[in-house]
């Protein structure tokens, strides 16, 4: 019987290992989760608001144990983790609190028409989560399904089983009814017969282009719906006379964010001609500086990769890179201790021909290039197939909101590093994303959108 296992990459221990289901295991699963669908649809939306506030307290309370796990399994530094769940936390809270107001039954007069609006749930939702954020990453999808009246099955990244099984646990502590929200440990090789299940009626995934290209197929192949969250290359735009000292300080923080490990953080970092050089020594400087140990240690600044694969691919995309024009100013070469760890590394005079201009690195690599005027910015900046967020560095805010308005990504940043809230949409354009997260249309995204007619 194959397994999953959990391994931690800082010592490379077994932490847990796993058997995956057969497939008649996972069929009996998924007609349990549609059994429960049929009775959680009719449940009062005051029921499912104290289901999911008690599940907030619940994450809370366990908040130092579920800070382990993602420690643990993919090497997330702890106390960034807790602050990362604190938000998760948040973010279960402001669904709770508001779902009911955005799925309220609208009624109007249209063509001389009495009109009901509503938003009836679909059935079952499969999802497919990824690694880096193992509780957030998946709670901002399966919280609002649930809320919409859906039921939830979701396989999880293979490398973080134990917090698979911890989310599971933590919906059954909160009260929910059995098979609301189930956790899947199957094989990617039965995607295809989870999503052609005559119970699933929608997919939702967070991974990357090549796995959302598959996983889209599949969901087309079956007449199924599909939200995807695929690759990122975001842009770090810096203007003249910025504080050249704070944006070192930004351009570090949103670099190393999870270790270079966050679809949101930045990765491509354009500087004026006027000020290349002296960012450069000082970027060098402040990257080469950072601290690598335990990831438990609260001074600990880089933390290991979540696997020797991931080490790997990345050392080949650096060297890629540099074949392609790349200067490195740091030590770049995979750390040969025996965890998973790569140094933080920067790119510069990266081309539209450098390779990483255009593919994302999914660990501590910075491309740094050179623009000669604002426009020249603006055309680098957008010139990419993945488009999430982008961050614009300036002292001018009114001229930095003008030309935040010319760069065509989801979200643009001033002054500050990019992120996500619950209330406002989290998506990309381009190859990067297939419909929004978050914000009220997440909530309605996984619904029937009914009018009765009289």
């Amino acid at each position: 019987m194959p397994t999953l296992q959990s391994i931690n990459p800082y010592t490379e221990e077994l932490n847990a290992e796993f058997e995956t289901l057969t497939l008649e295991e996972l069929n009996e699963k998924i007609n349990k989760a549609h059994e429960a669908y049929l009775v959680w649809k009719n449940t009062p939306n005051s029921k499912k608001k104290e289901l999911f506030l008690k599940f907030a307290d619940e994450l809370e309370k366990d908040i130092d144990e579920c800070a382990r796990l993602e420690t643990i399994e993919m090497w997330m530094l702890n106390h960034i983790s807790k602050a990362g769940l604190q938000k998760t936390i948040s973010l279960i809270r402001w669904f709770a609190n508001n779902f009911e107001e955005i799925l309220w039954e609208k009624k109007y007069i249209s063509e001389w028409m009495n009109v009901i609006e509503m938003h009836d749930s679909i059935w079952v939702i499969f999802g497919i989560a990824p690694w880096n954020f193992p509780f957030n990453q998946l709670l901002r999808a399966a919280v609002p399904n649930i809320l919409a009246g859906n039921t939830q099955v979701y396989k999880h990244s293979s490398n973080v089983p134990l917090t698979a099984v911890k989310i599971e646990e933590l919906f059954r502590k909160a009260g929910f009814p059995e098979w609301v929200y189930t956790n899947l440990f199957v094989s990617s090789s039965l995607s295809e017969n989870i999503i052609s299940h005559k119970y699933i009626a929608w997919v939702n995934l967070t991974w990357s282009e090549k796995a959302g290209s598959s996983v889209w197929s599949l969901a087309w192949k079956y007449l199924k719906p599909s939200v995807l969250e695929l690759g990122w290359n975001d842009a770090f735009v810096v203007l003249e006379n910025s504080d050249i000292d704070k944006t070192i300080e930004f351009a570090v923080n949103w670099r190393m964010r999870n270790g270079g490990q966050a679809c949101n953080s930045s990765k491509r970092f354009l500087i004026p001609a006027s000020i290349y050089e002296t960012f450069l020594e000082k970027y060098t400087k402040a990257m080469s500086e950072l601290i690598i140990w335990d990831p438990m240690n609260p001074e600990t600044q880089v933390q290991p990769l979540s696997s020797k694969k991931a080490v790997e691919e990345i050392e080949e995309q650096v060297a890629r890179a540099v074949s392609t024009g790349a200067r490195i100013t740091t030590w770049w070469k995979a750390i040969k201790w025996k965890w998973f760890f790569f140094p933080p590394t920067i790119l510069a005079d990266v081309s539209k021909e450098t390779s990483s201009f255009n593919e994302e690195i999914f660990g501590p690599v910075a491309s740094v290039m050179k623009y000669s005027n604002i426009d020249e910015a603006i055309e680098f900046a957008n010139w990419t197939d993945f488009w999430l967020s982008a961050v614009v560095i300036w002292n001018d805010e009114k001229e930095a909101i003008e030309i935040a308005k010319k760069i065509d990504w989801w979200m643009i940043f001033i002054n500050q590093n990019a992120g996500s809230k619950a209330s406002l949409p989290f998506g990309w354009v381009k190859k990067s994303w297939y419909r929004k997260e978050n914000w009220p249309d997440w909530l309605k995204a996984f619904t029937n959108k009914k009018v009765i007619v009289y």
